[in-house]
């Protein structure tokens, strides 16, 4: 998948761990040694985003280092880690600087969390593209020294809220079916996956936290968040 104009001039500032940057035929004898299938989307992430470390600006607790295999992991023939659940590979591809869960790739490209208590993945972005893409927009609204309202609150009428926000701007190039975000030129407003399960979150940026708390309450009144 192409990143949008923003994603790409973001994704081109980003530092890449060199450890991580593999030859694709020594990659894909690797895979074959260890009787991993040579799934196209895990070949695509680690060849282009293994390595590579995610930042938004002024804010280093949502850093975020991607890695697969390593140039050490292929000299030494070390083994991959990586689970089966329901007929899926999931492959361990990074951490996060606080969120305190094991981030993994489908074999079909999807980056989810995974929860070793009950041992179920919960998807959150459809590609590691689409994970850029959100990190770059949050960097931009940064940028634009939008106010970040702390809270984040649970969907609970999607059609009430799509309604009242039917006249605000999509912006395609970072959605997908787990992500959404808009603006009415004003206000920012992100519906995301919670981390932990599958249920959607509102969490919003404007220009000051006054205009964030109205529209919140306007949300509240109507039922849409709590």
């Amino acid at each position: 998948m192409k990143l949008s104009n923003n994603a790409d001039r973001y994704f081109s500032k980003l530092k890449r761990n060199e450890e991580f940057v593999i030859n694709a035929d020594d990659l894909i004898k690797y895979f074959e040694v260890h009787n991993i299938p040579k799934f196209e989307k895990i070949i695509e992430f680690q060849l282009k985003f293994s390595g590579i470390e995610l930042k938004i600006e002024n804010d280093e607790s949502s850093n975020f280092n991607a890695f697969l295999v390593s140039k050490t992991d292929i000299k030494n023939n070390n083994e991959i880690e990586y689970l089966i659940i329901e007929n899926t590979y999931y492959f361990f591809c990074g951490d996060h600087q606080t969120a305190q869960f094991w981030f993994v790739i489908s074999d079909k490209g999807e980056i989810c969390t995974y929860n070793n208590n009950n041992e179920t993945v919960n998807i959150l972005y459809t590609s590691f593209e689409k994970f850029i893409e959100n990190y770059a927009f949050i960097d931009l609204v940064k940028q634009n020294k939008k106010y970040e309202h702390p809270g984040y609150y649970n969907l609970l009428d999607f059609t009430r809220f799509d309604e009242l926000v039917k006249s605000f701007t999509i912006y395609d190039s970072s959605n997908d079916k787990f992500n959404k975000w808009i603006s009415n030129g004003s206000l920012v407003i992100n519906k995301g996956l919670w981390l932990h399960e599958h249920s959607f979150y509102i969490h919003i940026y404007g220009k000051n936290k006054e205009e964030c708390d109205i529209f919140l309450k306007l949300l509240k009144i109507e039922k849409i968040i709590d």
